[in-house]
């Protein structure tokens, strides 16, 4: 079923020209199969050459915790997945600031990919993107 919404979504959107994809993160990463198949989502749009950008808001930014060990589960850990993103020109990952703080986590341990930006900066990055999906 979720790769059915992934081709029906695609169908729908690439037809048109695509300016900008956001996806937003803001469900904790292993509560539901959400986060990973919005990044599966993004990853998949990337590969087709669409600028994707992603922005982590409230229980999302808890992806960026260093200690996911998922080693005896059957999901994967989600910051690796994040921190890869780069490989896929997926440049453009946003942290609002203050889910972040809530997080506890410290911006040091985050790499050159995530970028942490205020409340207005991610309502503004909202306002400009052609295509919104939440997660």
């Amino acid at each position: 079923m979720p790769l059915q919404i992934l081709i029906d979504f695609y169908a729908l959107v690439v037809k048109k020209t695509m300016e900008d994809l956001l996806i937003i993160l803001k469900t904790p990463p292993y509560r539901k199969e959400l986060s990973k198949l919005a990044l599966d989502l993004a990853i998949t749009f990337a590969i087709f050459e669409q600028k994707v950008s992603i922005l982590l808001i409230g229980d999302g930014c808890l992806q960026l915790h260093p200690d996911q060990n998922t080693e005896h589960s059957s999901h994967r850990n989600q910051l690796k997945t994040l921190a890869s993103l780069n490989f896929y020109e997926i440049n453009n990952v946003y942290i609002e600031s203050n889910s972040f703080n809530k997080t506890g986590l410290n911006s040091y341990e985050l790499n050159e990919t995530f970028k942490i930006i205020s409340c207005d900066s991610a309502k503004q990055l909202i306002a400009d993107s052609d295509h919104i999906l939440g997660f």
